[in-house]
């Protein structure tokens, strides 16, 4: 009996060694090889696809004047970028200063005026109360002065526009925008309207892509931030998080692409257009295939075989390996999330 008993823990013991010999280690984690019979899940084969896009800036805008007048002085030139007030280009505003003083002569002439009348309602009033005088001569001192009072009341509204148009005689641009491009020159005439350069926000890049339907689903599937890579020339590549910036609501029929521009809002060391930038998404593959556990694929005489759940046999095309110890097979009637059995 004593030696029955030994025997069953020797054979008990020699058993639990042998499951502990079979298990893998896979990072942090401890994972059983399937054993047969056991149900796996076909999963779609991943096509990995690079797209190339090229930097710009986020906003450009064309820099056009709206008074005319001789420039005085250009602040910057291509590739400066605008200080916080904002100046680009000044014009001369010798005929703007002297409409305003003018301006301001003929309002302290009606503030004269309008005092004067003042005084005299203010004496006729007297006198038509002591009937020495007549009401219809008051109610003409009394309009002489409701008119002066309007006309300097004109007089200051057009001061007001007098000023806003001096204020724009200074070309100004937003802060912190780069110049692309300068077609003034000091001295030179400038007419209203006329394309005085152009500057563009480069503090944050886009990157446009033309994407097919299944490009666009796999970019807004992803899982966390979007992730470009910049090859640098001669420099180790650098790798930026990136965000959906705009996406247009159009489709070319002709291309059959999605326009998206991804915003890189991270400084590089130095931020401008057409720096090379590269997008790599998984799309379903093409041609149908799907991964498969390898336990699962039985080759038999150069032939490849998978056991459905149910017991039907599905002959496939083996295509290679796949990650993870994985098979990439196709076969027509085969598509993600058919099980199979883990073959014996």
């Amino acid at each position: 009996m004593k030696t029955t008993a030994l025997c069953k823990i020797i054979v008990f013991s020699v058993a639990i060694i042998t499951v502990l010999q079979s298990v893998e280690a896979v990072g942090s984690e401890i994972v059983l090889p399937s054993a047969p019979g056991d149900v796996v899940v076909a999963k779609p084969a991943m096509r990995r696809v690079r797209l190339t896009g090229y930097t710009r800036a986020r906003y450009v805008m064309d820099i056009v004047s709206e008074e005319a007048g001789r420039c005085v002085k250009v602040t910057a030139d291509v590739g400066d970028q605008i200080g916080k007030n904002g100046l680009f280009a000044v014009l001369d505003t010798t005929f703007i200063d002297l409409a305003l003083k003018k301006n301001r002569v003929d309002q302290a002439r009606l503030t004269n005026i309008i005092a004067f009348h003042a005084k005299e309602v203010g004496r006729f009033e007297k006198l038509v109360e002591r009937e020495t005088a007549a009401q219809s001569r008051l109610d003409e001192i009394q309009n002489s002065l409701d008119q002066a009072e309007f006309q300097i009341k004109t007089l200051k509204v057009q001061e007001t526009e007098l000023k806003e148009r001096r204020s724009r005689h200074q070309i100004k641009i937003p802060q912190g925008w780069s110049i692309i491009l300068r077609d003034v020159e000091p001295g030179e005439w400038v007419s209203v309207g006329k394309h005085l350069g152009k500057a563009g926000d480069f503090r944050t890049l886009l990157v446009p892509f033309a994407l097919s339907p299944e490009e666009y689903r796999a970019l807004k599937n992803l899982k966390g931030p979007i992730e470009l890579v910049l090859p640098g020339e001669g420099q180790n590549t650098i790798s930026l998080k990136a965000s959906m910036a705009r996406i247009s609501p159009a489709f070319d029929p002709e291309t059959r692409k999605i326009n998206v521009e991804l915003a890189v809002t991270e400084t590089l060391s130095e931020n401008r257009g057409g720096l090379r930038a590269e997008l790599t998404l998984g799309i379903p593959d093409p041609s149908g295939a799907v991964l498969i556990p390898a336990a699962a694929v039985a080759e038999r005489y150069e032939e490849f075989w998978l056991t459905r759940a149910n017991g039907e046999r599905v002959r496939v095309l083996f295509l290679g390996d796949g990650p993870d110890n994985t098979y990439r097979v196709r076969a027509s009637e085969l598509k993600p999330g058919d099980k199979f059995r883990v073959k014996p």
